[in-house]
């Protein structure tokens, strides 16, 4: 119980919005890539996702974080 109250509030002393989410998948995707192509890998991680439903973005976001977030909750 206490978990979800410290999570609700840090979410909402957090701006959320869709390039949030974003930034925080990629740095996920990228965090053990030890590549030559690193830059590349990094752009093309950034284009595959910020062309994601922001439903798809909330889902894989709750899936590294452990969090619980909707579309609904985003800052446009």
């Amino acid at each position: 119980m206490s978990n979800s109250l410290l999570e609700n509030k840090h979410l909402h002393m957090t701006h959320l919005t869709r390039d949030v989410l974003i930034k925080t998948i990629v740095v996920e995707e990228m965090k053990d890539f030890n590549g030559e192509d690193y830059f590349k890998s990094l752009k093309d991680a950034y284009h595959k996702w910020e062309h994601q439903s922001s439903d798809v973005l909330c889902k894989k976001y709750n899936s590294i974080n452990s969090t619980n977030i909707t579309v609904e909750i985003l800052d446009p």
